[in-house]
């Protein structure tokens, strides 16, 4: 059974080196994706659920360091399990309005992922005669 779709915002795939801190330390790695909510890093020792991180990346083209507090919201440890590669997703705890635009600009120009619901679905063809 396929488990519904979440995710409310559209998303690109895109790989960052993104800097993360918590309590106990620096991390650095790499992402898949990131859509204006939150994005997902691929790292071999996702942090547990519900960890708050710092986190530090930019985007390509754009001319800004993005800070921002985020949530794990979701994790992936045993990529074995799934087609998706170990790692977790984490949400944007206080992405300011503009660089949520700013973000959401950058997934614009180059969306891979339409937003949930609004998946393209081929035209309806008449047969052909009538």
């Amino acid at each position: 059974m396929q488990m519904p779709e979440r995710r409310v915002e559209p998303r690109t795939e895109v790989e960052l080196e993104v800097r993360y801190q918590t309590a106990q330390e620096f991390l650095s790695a790499y992402s898949r994706n990131i859509s204006g909510g939150g994005i997902f890093i691929r790292t071999q020792q996702p942090l547990p659920l519900n960890r708050e991180v710092q986190l530090r990346f930019s985007l390509p083209g754009i001319d800004r360091t993005f800070m921002v507090r985020g949530l794990v919201v979701w994790t992936n440890p045993h990529p074995s399990r799934s087609s998706f590669p170990s790692g977790m997703g984490i949400k944007f705890m206080d992405l300011d309005p503009v660089a949520k635009k700013i973000v959401a600009g950058f997934i614009g120009s180059r969306r891979t992922t339409p937003p949930p619901g609004q998946e393209q679905k081929p035209p309806l063809q008449k047969p052909p005669g009538r």
